[in-house]
């Protein structure tokens, strides 16, 4: 048995790792000592320590890792791009998703801001690699695509995380995203409808708000029978008891957001209701700006959230809902999500081994996330277990530290535009731009009218996917909005990777809708 490093020369990597194994599977077993065998991308064997193993792995390093084993964490909303940008100062309890982004405050701090990275390669490059990181180093493996337009052409970002939109692999069907609200519009309705059968997995923003506008969004798709298996209603909080009974009826399944619905709106989907439907359920953090940093963040306020209510929501509950029902969700459960033999090895390590299991996760913060594996590859962990697991020395990892612990991030990927770009990196390039975004912006026009010709394409932008032309449709409110560059914040700052910092309890107390005891509770929970 060899336990240490692997050798640089396999061409299939083997390797084994051992901890307490939640396997999230269908019996929702524990192994207290087990062990993961994992060749390639894909997980050979899951099962108790100490027994033999198969002649292939005999001499694959064997990893302790101290911890407990739990399949990948699935975010099904989150608009990422948006993630380099703090906390808003949400200025009062809104009614729906069309009244927010009317704020003056919005444009100038969230909207434009986001439009000035995005436009500019140096920025856009950057924001790509942080967010990616900063989903990875808390445990998230898949997410929601990341729209990049390379000189002129648009695509999905490959990197280090999957995303739902372009997974990469031919048993993960395809799932596709609406931001927009659908109309009483015949034409519209009809390309609804043929995404729904196209799609295994529709992802749409249904009825997000708590006024009649907020139910309406339900009830033109109940109306014009589009309530059908593949539809992802994000967010649902417009959604009355019998609205949920019908969803689960029909097979649709809800994404639950709720630290962005308590922000923007003081209140959340009746978990109870959620529960008694039965509807199949996923968590997603929605944004930064309005939202949680991360899963293990939203996780928390989810379980607070059942708590104030007075409904039963038990922790399994809940970590099955960003691991094999988030996988349910998306048509990816006999790959992900779990687990098991021959499933695709996305695995998350928590350190510890004591206590609950499923209460460990959500109490977890980034600095117990031992070690992440997107594909069979380590993306992220503390130092040690990322050099036990250095399979391609060609591309050395990227230290890190969270709070004293020495982490290491292996964001290389095949094919990948951002090689060339390092986390520290991109993280200087964006406190320096964002602490004068209108200097970056005409330095940056300034910079690209010497380098490209008059009309060609800027080599490397990102298509944002959460703008006014997005919420407002149609109509006047969509033409008066507001997009004027000259308006942008001068100074903003890039949020922290991590939960935490003076900046941010003051940002959180700071929030006008939010329960004194939710507050009270995150802090504790970061203490």
């Amino acid at each position: 048995m060899n336990t240490g490093a692997p050798e640089p020369t396999d061409a299939v990597p083997r390797y084994i790792l051992e901890g307490r194994v939640v396997t999230l599977n269908s019996r929702d077993e524990v192994i207290e000592r087990g062990r993961v065998l994992i060749q390639g991308n894909h997980i050979v064997a899951v099962e108790p320590s100490g027994g033999p193993l198969p002649e292939a792995f005999r001499n694959a390093p064997v990893i302790d890792t101290q911890g407990t084993l739990y399949p990948g964490l699935i975010d099904l909303h989150n608009h990422f791009v948006y993630d380099v940008l703090t906390l808003w100062r949400v200025p009062k309890r809104y009614l729906n998703r069309t009244q927010w982004p009317r704020h003056a405050d919005y444009a100038s701090r969230i909207s434009l801001p986001i439009r000035v990275l995005a436009g500019h390669a140096p920025s856009a490059r950057a924001v790509v690699r942080y967010i990616e990181a900063k989903a990875l180093l808390a445990g998230t493996t898949t997410g929601q695509g990341i729209r990049t337009r390379v000189s002129g052409g648009e695509a999905l970002f490959r990197g280090a995380m999957r995303n739902v939109e372009e997974p990469r692999d031919d048993h993960l069907p395809a799932g596709s995203t609406r931001v927009m609200d659908l109309h009483d519009d015949a034409e519209d309705i009809e390309a609804f409808r043929e995404a729904l059968k196209s799609r295994a997995a529709y992802f749409y923003h249904l009825g997000e708000g708590v006024d009649d506008y907020a139910h309406r969004r339900y009830v033109d798709l109940a109306d014009h029978d589009l309530v059908q298996p593949s539809l992802i209603g994000i967010h649902s909080l417009g959604l009355q008891r019998p609205d949920l009974d019908r969803m689960a009826a029909m097979g649709a399944k809800v994404v639950w957001s709720p630290f962005s619905n308590l922000l923007l709106y003081g209140q959340t989907l009746h978990i109870a209701d959620l529960l008694g439907a039965g509807v199949t359920f996923s968590l997603g953090c929605d944004w930064s700006p309005t939202g949680s940093k991360n899963l293990l963040q939203e996780l928390k306020v989810a379980r607070h959230e059942a708590a104030r209510q007075g409904v039963s929501l038990s922790s399994k509950t809940l970590v099955r809902s960003v691991t094999a029902d988030a996988a349910r969700v998306t048509g990816w459960q006999t790959q992900l999500g779990t687990l098991r033999a021959d499933a695709l090895a996305d695995l998350l390590v928590i350190a510890g081994t004591d206590g609950d299991p499923y209460d460990a996760l959500i109490s977890a913060t980034e600095k117990q996330v031992r070690l992440v594996i997107v594909d069979g590859v380590a993306r992220y962990g503390d130092r040690a277990l990322m050099d036990s697991l250095a399979f391609d020395p060609g591309h050395p990892s990227e230290p890190w530290t969270v709070d004293g612990v020495e982490k290491a991030f292996s964001l290389w990927a095949v094919d990948s535009p951002l090689n060339d770009v390092g986390f520290e990196a991109a993280r200087a390039l964006l406190e320096e731009a964002m602490a004068d975004l209108p200097d970056f912006r005409h330095r940056m026009d300034r910079e690209e009218r010497a380098q490209l010709r008059p009309g060609a394409p800027r080599p490397f932008e990102l298509v944002l996917d959460n703008e006014p032309q997005d919420v407002f449709a149609t109509g006047p409110a969509a033409a008066g909005f507001v997009t004027d560059l000259d308006r942008v914040a001068g100074r903003i700052t890039l949020d922290a990777p991590t939960v935490g910092g003076p900046d941010y309890w003051e940002l959180l107390s700071a929030q006008l809708n939010l329960d004194d005891s939710l507050k009270q509770q995150l802090r504790s929970d970061y203490a």
